[in-house]
This record gives C-alpha cells, structure tokens and sequence, in this order.
C-alpha cells in the first residue's frame, strides 16, 4: 500500500487488525436486525432488564449488546436507559421508508460462504448461502429480494427515474421485477402508467405487501 496512505509501521498493523475484526461489527448489526432490538427500542428508551425481557434474552449478554451497539453508534446511552440512534431509528425500523435492515441481512447471510473463500478461489467455484446451510433457501432467497428493494427505495430507483424518460406512457412490463421496487418508483413518477410485473410467486409476495392498495400500482402476474 503506498506509504502517502500508511505513514507508519503502527498504522499498518491497526489496518490488518481494523480488517480481520470488522465483520464483530456487522456481527452486532445482524443480531440487533434479527433481534428485532431496534423495533423495540423504537417504542422508546429501555433498560437493559425490560430489553432482556421483552426480546426475551439473558441480562448479561443483553447489556453487553446494547453497549456495543453503543459504541457503534446504533444506540445511545443515558444513564442506564438506551435509546435508538437516529441511524438507527431512520434506517433500522422495519416500515421506515428508508429501512435498510434487509440489505444488511443479504450481505451477512454470506458469512459461511466468504469463510471458505480460499478454498473457492482454489476449486474455481461459488457457494450460496444456503448451500452452507447458513440460512435455509426460502430464507435467503426472501432477504434477497427484501434486501435489494431497500436498495431501490434508498436512491436507485430515484436514479431511474430521473434517467428513463417514460411522460405519456400508460403500459410497462417489468419482466422478472422482483418485489416491484422499480415498477413501484416508475407509476409514483409518473401518474398515467400502469404496470404488469412478472416474476415467479416467492417474489411476488413480496411485491404484494409493498404495493398494497394502492390503486393504479403494478399488478402482478405470477410464473413458475
């Protein structure tokens, strides 16, 4: 690495270590996800027994979760009542427009398979998530789905938008669309279209609970 980057024999080695630990910090971010902690936290400021009872969960572990949420800036802390941060209570709530929880969970559900990355590199080959028996198929395959419409509804969606030009359109067939993100984005922009989305049925329950009654939303079409 260029030395303009690493000044000294010191920083080096706190990069390795900052390297070979950060995946503790994601480690918290999916049991506060999994958990629903953040759910929780969001009805207001808890101490650690209420947490341990409410998730339910044993005390100690439950104070030293919170306190490294705390020091990830998940959570605040005053006195012996914590709190959501306002990272958390914008993007970690499920329901908040700009919940992210489900793309947190698509990545970390690659732990298992990232683990054996050197033997991958070696055999040449890719390893899902539930192919380690990580996290079932069904499981997977919906974190997948939820994690990318997080994705969409947190700026690229915007970004289609302002670059597909579709004024005076009223018909769109969004083949494979998935949960509807896009479809979703498109008919909000742009009042006269109607979209018909196609995908097979696990994703398309998805797009359902997105859409909801929304008139004039995409309807969905399923295929095996």
């Amino acid at each position: 690495m260029p030395s303009s980057i690493i000044r000294s024999d010191s920083e080096g080695i706190e990069l390795i270590r900052e390297l070979a630990r950060s995946y503790w910090y994601s480690a918290v971010l999916r049991a506060g996800i999994k958990l629903g902690a953040f759910s929780l936290l969001d009805g207001g400021p808890l101490t650690p027994t209420e947490m341990a009872r409410e998730l339910p969960g044993d005390l100690s572990f439950v104070r030293a979760f919170l306190d490294a949420c705390e020091v990830l800036g998940l959570v605040e802390k005053h006195s012996n009542l914590y709190a959501n941060s306002a990272v958390a209570s914008a993007f970690l709530v499920p329901g908040r427009e700009q919940y992210v929880g489900g793309h947190a969970l698509l990545h970390t559900n690659a732990w298992a398979s990232r683990g054996s990355l050197d033997e991958l590199i070696r055999q040449g080959k890719t390893l899902l998530p539930f192919e380690t028996d990580f996290v079932d198929e069904n499981t997977y395959r919906a974190n997948h789905m939820l994690g990318q419409h997080n994705r969409a509804m947190t700026g690229q969606s915007d970004h289609l938008v302002d670059n597909v030009y579709l004024a005076g359109m009223q018909r769109l067939i969004d083949l494979g669309g998935g949960a509807a993100s896009y479809s979703i984005a498109l008919c909000k922009a742009n009042p006269e279209l109607h979209s018909v989305v196609v995908d097979r049925p696990e994703p398309l329950a998805i797009a359902r609970a997105n859409i909801g009654g929304q008139p004039r939303w995409p309807d969905l079409v399923g295929r095996r």
